[in-house]
């Protein structure tokens, strides 16, 4: 008897050390997207913002460049550290579609550089949007509640940043990031809600943004 339950209690030490500090059940599928789409944002982001800094041929551009790099950066540190906690695989690299995002900004120079990547990378912030706001409201995980708070956070500064440029178009948070120059497809519903959230909401904010930045 005594060493049955002498196993009993060594059987239960095992699963107790084997069990992580989040339970998976909190975890549904909504939360490890939000975790794999926030690390692949920054995958290509980051980098791209980092050559908007330096590459930028208007100094608020390259103002924002930096901002978004720096953030990117520490935003993937936290989704890394989360999804290592949680056990979340998380991709190595951007996928095709980014990397051609990447490619196109990258190609290009001068006042088409600054478009593009202001653009982009506001569409782009714009799709990740929703699923963040989601997860913020319907997780069951506090520290997953708190990493999509930073995440709804962090999309609206740079948004707002963004269109401190002056030139983000009035469109690109109501399409999808495509081939060639144009912004073109998307999901129209997503961009309306968009629209009234983030755009009613900043661009009142845009000539503030841009005059203190011109002034630093």
């Amino acid at each position: 008897m005594i060493y049955r339950l002498f196993g009993l209690v060594i059987a239960c030490l095992v699963i107790w050390a084997g069990t992580p500090t989040h339970a998976f059940a909190e975890i549904d599928a909504h939360d490890r997207e939000l975790l794999v789409r926030v690390r692949q944002g920054s995958l290509w982001e980051g980098p791209i913002s980092r050559q908007a800094e330096q590459r930028g041929s208007g100094q608020r551009v390259r103002e924002v460049g930096r901002k978004l790099a720096d953030d990117h950066d520490r935003l993937d540190a936290q989704v890394r550290a989360l999804a290592s906690k949680v056990r979340v695989e998380l991709p190595a690299e951007p996928t095709e579609e980014q990397r051609s995002w990447s490619d196109e900004i990258t190609g290009a120079a001068g006042a088409d550089f600054d478009r593009l990547y202001v653009n982009r990378s506001r569409a782009a912030h714009g799709s990740v949007f929703g699923l963040a706001s989601q997860v913020r409201a319907a997780t069951r995980d506090d520290a997953m509640r708190s990493f999509a708070q930073t995440a709804v956070e962090t999309v609206m500064r740079h948004m707002t940043l963004l269109e401190s440029t002056g030139i983000a178009e009035t469109t690109s948070l109501m399409v999808a990031p495509g081939d060639g120059d144009e912004l073109g497809g998307g999901d129209i519903a997503l961009g309306v809600l968009m629209a009234g959230i983030a755009g009613g909401a900043t661009f009142g904010l845009v000539r503030v943004l841009g005059a203190s930045g011109r002034r630093g």
